[in-house]
């Protein structure tokens, strides 16, 4: 009897650790994201489908060219992981028609693994530490679409992470603009998968372990933190207190670090609010400008307005 039970007890931690130490973690790492549902075309845009190629890794990236007629700069927009260039969680369709409003270029590109872009060999996310190389293929054809002007990177969650690794790299950007960035992989995943699941945290953290340890989820040194607190550019955070993924106490820690952060922190929706309910477990992750559209872009032309961008051309 105490040698079937001890089996049984074995089969069960075997199983366990199956599923929490290996099948989870590998498959935290793979991109999925949604199909699209619509393209610029539906916020009144006219633009222009564009492939971006890597040959170094044989990848090409889907990007929308959404030109504005007196354009006094180009903004390249980079969603977040496991979306696409229309982040419809972001609202990002409006976002571009308010900024081609305001005589911005925008580019919004597909990273790899996402959308209509080249998936790579492993299909796995690197959090901005490989696809920061598709943001500089990015700008290079932005440069060749728009010469000399200069470009603003704007990025959310993932793509706030994308955005930071590539400036590290001496990107050619005038500033930056991130909405509730990636900044520490490991707690962002640990509150991600309690979205998807509805596990507490105490059974799912053995998994971010596994992830980290041997999958490779955060082990790039130093930091995305560290990394933002180091920016020299100027950079607009904007980040949702309540976020329960990118949250804010890595947001105010690199602003602390960083003068040259200008840290925005946008207040507690209501409970009832229409896009926390839809959202269920995510919050208000990345969903700043679903809830304070007008706030996003008061406190968007109130950073641009600062020096950053060039009077436009007579």
């Amino acid at each position: 009897m105490r040698k079937t039970i001890g089996a049984g007890l074995l089969v069960l931690i075997a199983l366990w650790a199956t599923l929490f130490l290996v099948y989870l973690p590998s498959q935290l790492m793979k991109a999925e994201g949604p199909a699209f549902t619509a393209t610029p075309e539906a916020a009144g845009l006219e633009f222009d489908n564009v492939s971006i190629a890597l040959p170094k890794e044989g990848l090409n990236l889907s990007a929308w060219w959404i030109p504005a007629q007196e354009p006094k700069a180009s903004i390249l927009f980079v969603h977040g992981a496991n979306a696409n260039k229309e982040d419809f969680y972001f609202g990002a369709l409006d976002f571009y028609k308010q900024m081609v409003a305001r005589n911005f270029n925008v580019m919004a590109v597909d990273l790899r693994n996402h959308g209509g872009s080249d998936k790579t060999e492993s299909g796995n996310l690197a959090y901005g530490a490989e696809e920061y190389r598709d943001v500089l293929a990015a700008l290079t054809m932005i440069e060749t679409l728009a010469p000399n002007l200069p470009v603003y990177g704007a990025g959310v969650s993932m793509g706030g992470a994308t955005l930071i690794e590539a400036a590290t790299r001496e990107a050619p950007f005038t500033a930056l603009m991130l909405v509730d960035p990636l900044l520490d992989p490991e707690s962002a995943t640990l509150a991600g998968m309690q979205a998807i699941t509805g596990l507490p945290t105490w059974l799912l953290h053995p998994t971010v372990w596994s992830a980290t340890t041997f999958f490779g989820l955060g082990q790039a040194q130093p930091g995305l933190a560290e990394k933002a607190g180091n920016l020299s550019l100027p950079t607009l955070l904007i980040q949702d207190m309540d976020d329960p993924v990118t949250q804010a106490r890595f947001a105010r820690a690199a602003a602390r670090a960083n003068p040259a952060i200008d840290l925005v922190e946008l207040p507690s929706a209501p409970a009832n609010h229409p896009e926390l309910v839809e959202s269920e477990g995510w919050g208000s992750h990345a969903t700043a400008y679903r809830i304070y559209p007008d706030r996003v872009l008061a406190e968007i032309e109130r950073f641009l307005s600062t020096g950053t961008v060039p009077t436009p051309p007579s």
